[in-house]
């Protein structure tokens, strides 16, 4: 009797277990994306000290198209907003060449925090390839261009806070290469800027660099 009751149910675990996941086409995923990240620069001068985190973060809307049916390689373009935050050590001061330089504070200067803030608006464009199943693997390779539109410094120390919303020569336009690879919902993330921080000629060589963590939703 009891072997009468528990065939039926094996067995229809079995043929659970044994079913095919259905394969489901790309299009319609990793609409939104959220990158948490810190961020730094390549070729600063030396006297510029970046803290190991300086968090920013950014946010796309994607639009996905594969190249066939049933591709696991698809297209993607999208737009969306970039926060760059990077906290340091010191000032960026135009001198009377209109020329802007790194001057770090002097020993004995105590503050809480200082930091360089920039706020982009970007169109990012992507090669995507996502493994069939429900657990993918993914790895996207891309490149970037936005516009600064918001760019302000900010210190804070015993007497208070001061926020300025210019710094001198500081190049708008930024464009950069970036990738990304990971599980299911969840990747590595990391850019790197071919534009520089300031325009040519005018401030000192800084490339910025970001990593973190990429989040697909929808």
């Amino acid at each position: 009797m009891l072997a009468l009751i528990l065939f039926p149910l094996f067995g229809s675990a079995q043929n659970k277990d044994n079913q095919k996941v259905p394969w489901r086409p790309p299009t319609g995923q990793d609409r939104f994306l959220f990158d948490f990240q810190t961020a730094s620069f390549l070729e600063a001068p030396d006297s510029l000290s970046v803290k190991t985190y300086s968090p920013g973060m950014n946010a796309f809307i994607m639009y996905d198209y594969p190249f066939a049916k049933e591709s696991i390689f698809s297209f993607a373009w999208g737009y969306g907003f970039s926060s760059f935050n990077v906290h340091h050590n010191g000032s960026f001061v135009e001198d009377s060449l209109e020329k802007t330089n790194f001057i770090p504070f002097e020993n004995g200067y105590s503050y809480k925090k200082n930091k360089l803030s920039i706020n982009y608006l970007e169109i990012p464009l992507e090669l995507r390839i996502r493994t069939k199943g429900l657990r993918q693997f993914k790895l996207t390779v891309g490149g970037k261009v936005g516009y600064a539109v918001n760019i302000h410094t900010k210190i804070k120390d015993d007497t208070g806070k001061f926020k300025a919303y210019q710094v001198p020569n500081l190049e708008r336009l930024r464009y950069g290469v970036y990738g990304a690879i990971g599980l299911g919902r969840a990747m590595l993330y990391g850019f790197y800027g071919l534009s520089e921080l300031f325009e040519e000629n005018k401030g000192p060589k800084m490339v910025p660099i970001t990593l973190g963590l990429r989040f697909n939703l929808l």
